[in-house]
């Protein structure tokens, strides 16, 4: 319950951050929640290595891109931010607790999982489900839209990153 609220948090504050690091840093900290999360719901590990594996691959190569197009910034963490997150987890905290029907749906949750868990085997061939489906289509989507924005970024005319001039 808790790795949801730090997703939320972190979705509500990123539209704030203005540097290519203090964006790739939040990334990062959202793919781990997402996996984290993930992996709750999903008993087998090996998807989601390979989602975090995938997702830090995209997020290193554009942070390479970034970091050769504004190598000189400076990067200062902001006060007013770190204030707007800590503000957003604890009301969300507060008011999840003042709701005494978060209780019963996530108890309800539980119930399903276990009933779920129990019909289900516990193979990589019924990783491919249509209860899994939506997972599966999501990162289809991330991996093609990595896949057009690397290419329309690299220009194989133009050569290396960061020209040298001697």
């Amino acid at each position: 319950m808790f790795t949801k609220y730090l997703i939320l948090s972190n979705i509500i504050v990123s539209p704030m951050l203005k540097h290519p690091m203090s964006l790739g840093s939040m990334m990062i900290f959202q793919t781990a929640l997402m996996c984290s999360n993930n992996s709750m719901m999903i008993k087998s590990s090996w998807y989601l290595y390979i989602m975090f594996l995938t997702t830090v691959g995209g997020l290193m190569i554009m942070f390479m891109y970034m970091s050769s197009i504004a190598s000189n910034e400076m990067f200062k963490p902001s006060k007013k931010i770190f204030l707007m997150w800590t503000l957003v987890m604890l009301t969300s905290i507060i008011i999840s607790n003042m709701d005494p029907t978060t209780e019963m749906t996530t108890k309800l949750n539980e119930m399903k999982e276990m009933m779920t868990e129990l019909t289900e085997e516990k193979s990589t061939s019924k990783f491919f489900s249509m209860y899994k489906m939506n997972i599966t289509i999501t990162m289809m989507f991330i991996l093609i839209i990595t896949m057009i924005s690397v290419n329309n970024i690299v220009s194989t005319f133009e050569g290396p990153l960061k020209k040298t001039y001697v």
